[in-house]
């Protein structure tokens, strides 16, 4: 079995770490095709990857999220050795890495395929650009005290206008991230929905909505044309104009993440959240 790894600087710093997967993976006589130290902003060579059977990702949630989007186009399955703090999407924690590299080597996996929704950045009327996202898409105040007023259409049906912090979209994956935070709803991460949650509206109601997969969602800027809020998918942030839209659909890609046998995702909800709140 091939693997390659990633491990992210801020959480192994010296290399330390990915030094000793790649020694132990190596004495079970299995072969690590490549192996890089990433940053958030930095680049990953497709070309040294494309004969992988296993992406391996050493960090947190953002790290496996970071690397799920610049390997998307291989479709390689990828699995996550936590680092970080929660850890909620990497199924192997430090402590027992041995065990479960070696559980994966003996077949004991499936293949989850994560949906990821699509958007679309609608600017004048012409699609300016366009992202896929395994977690959530969000759409942000900029300044902290600042607000921003978002209209929300489904399938060409007014919701609500929200003034408040923003506005969370997520898929199934996303929805123990910050939707979860926001008040959103916990859903199975197999299943094919879309969630919608509001960031701290200045309202007395505040909704989440569950939708089908078909669905059409409208965010509209209503602020002035010079006004500037946050974009982000999967962390990844750039900003976005007063009048500005956003169209999430579905998207046409997905996500191969590796589900050991041995791990349960109600299990990991209740070791890695609800126990850590109480």
């Amino acid at each position: 079995m091939k693997f390659s790894l990633f491990a992210n600087v801020n959480k192994d710093t010296n290399g330390a770490f990915i030094k000793k997967v790649t020694s132990f993976i190596e004495s079970i006589n299995c072969e690590v095709v490549y192996s890089q130290i990433i940053t958030k902003g930095g680049s990953i060579d497709l070309e040294k990857i494309k004969n992988t059977d296993i992406i391996i990702t050493l960090g947190g949630d953002g790290t496996l999220l970071d690397v799920a989007q610049k390997t998307q186009q291989l479709s390689l399955p990828l699995v996550g050795i936590n680092l970080g703090s929660i850890g909620f999407l990497t199924q192997i924690e430090k402590s027992n890495y041995e065990e479960f590299i070696t559980l994966i080597t003996q077949g004991h996996y499936t293949i989850s395929k994560r949906m990821m929704i699509h958007a679309q950045l609608i600017r004048n009327d012409t699609v300016f650009d366009e992202y896929d996202a395994l977690n959530d898409i969000v759409i942000s105040r900029k300044i902290t005290g600042d607000t921003v007023s978002v209209s929300v259409n489904i399938n060409g049906s007014y919701i609500d206008t929200y003034d408040g912090d923003g506005v969370i979209v997520s898929t199934p994956t996303g929805s123990t991230g910050y939707q979860m935070s926001a008040g959103g709803p916990v859903a199975d991460p197999e299943s094919e929905i879309l969630l919608m949650t509001p960031i701290c509206p200045h309202m007395m109601h505040r909704q989440s909505y569950v939708l089908r997969n078909d669905s059409i969602l409208d965010l509209n800027i209503n602020e002035t044309e010079n006004y500037e809020c946050c974009f982000s998918y999967d962390g990844i942030t750039s900003n976005i104009l007063g009048n500005d839209s956003i169209r999430i659909t579905k998207s046409d890609s997905f996500v191969p993440l590796l589900k050991i046998q041995k791990n349960s995702f109600y299990e990991n909800l209740r070791n890695k959240i609800y126990y850590r709140g109480n």
